[in-house]
């Protein structure tokens, strides 16, 4: 017991401000992931602010709530993602409407990264609880 609060009820509080912090970062992913999704659904005719708009959104990401491990997240998304993309395109398995290079969008690969980020962030907030 110290200062007449036991250890466990401690550890407890302790507990409740992680849960409360992975319900709220699982709220904050959730709210970019669907955020760009409605953006980049109104914007898809525009290769330049498509990519602009998961360049920032992931920019932004990063400058409020920076871990380092997200840039080995994004940067592996955004390499393995393309690449598969590209052979599925390459063998006729689907193709895109206004792709700029190896038949695919100049977007793919930064949503992919972003993607990579946040999916792994809401599982481990799932995780969490």
């Amino acid at each position: 017991m110290m200062n007449g609060v036991s250890e466990n009820t401690t550890e407890v509080i302790g507990q409740g401000c992680k849960t409360q912090g992975s319900r709220l970062g699982l709220v904050r992913d959730l709210f970019i992931f669907w955020f760009v999704i409605f953006l980049v659904v109104l914007c898809w005719t525009n290769n330049i602010l498509v990519t602009a708009i998961l360049i920032a959104a992931y920019g932004v990401r990063y400058y409020f709530w920076p871990n380092k491990e997200d840039h080995v997240l994004y940067i592996g998304g955004a390499i393995l993602g393309p690449i598969a993309e590209v052979i599925a395109t390459k063998v006729g398995i689907w193709q895109y409407t206004l792709p700029t290079f190896l038949n695919i969008p100049l977007w793919l690969p930064f949503a992919w990264g972003l993607a990579a980020v946040l999916i792994i962030r809401i599982a481990l907030a799932f995780a969490r609880k």
